[in-house]
Formats: structure tokens, C-alpha cells, sequence
């Protein structure tokens, strides 16, 4: 989605799945081609409709490529410590037998 820009502030159309009940709610925005910029603001939704406008303002934030989708899905990094991959390894062999 392309955002239309004055300076550090910005906006875009936004469409919800369903038509919420709120008509104000905080949007944030990341940017997924250089220079990765995220952005705070909030989704202004017109009456009786599923469409909204959001405005808001750009932070830098050093992000790369990888770390800016990663923040855009909402996702996190797992430590190997969080991950038993001799075990999925395990089960993925399994579920080969089967």
C-alpha cells in the first residue's frame, strides 16, 4: 500500500475485514522498502463503512529488510534455547514412516 507523504507525517486508506465498532483506533505502519521506517498513528473509520483513513508520523528506525517484515507480521525471533530441534527433527522423520 502506498502512503501518501508531507514530511515526517503520512496517510493511507485502510479497509477492515468487518466493519468494527470503534471509529478511532492506533495503526502502526512499517515501511517494507528502504529506508524501513515504522510508523505510529491511528485509523480514522468513516461511518457506517469498513474503510478508514489513517494518519500518523514516521520514525527511523536503522531496521534491514529482515527485520522490518519480522516487525510488520508482528513475529519475534526464537533463541534456540525456546526450540527443541532435535526433537522436531524427530518427529518430522515420524511422520515419514507413516
Amino acid at each position: 500500500m502506498q502512503t501518501k507523504d508531507i514530511g515526517n507525517v503520512y496517510w493511507h486508506p485502510l479497509t477492515y475485514p468487518v466493519k468494527p465498532r470503534v471509529f478511532f483506533d492506533k495503526a502502526d505502519t512499517q515501511e517494507l522498502d528502504p529506508p524501513f521506517r515504522r510508523g505510529t498513528g491511528y485509523a480514522i473509520r468513516l461511518p457506517f463503512t469498513k474503510k478508514a483513513v489513517v494518519v500518523g508520523v514516521w520514525r527511523k528506525t536503522g531496521y534491514t529488510e529482515s527485520q522490518a517484515l519480522t516487525y510488520a507480521i508482528k513475529g519475534r525471533g526464537l533463541p534456540k534455547t525456546e526450540v527443541n530441534w532435535e526433537y522436531i527433527r524427530n518427529m518430522d522423520m515420524e511422520k515419514d514412516d507413516v
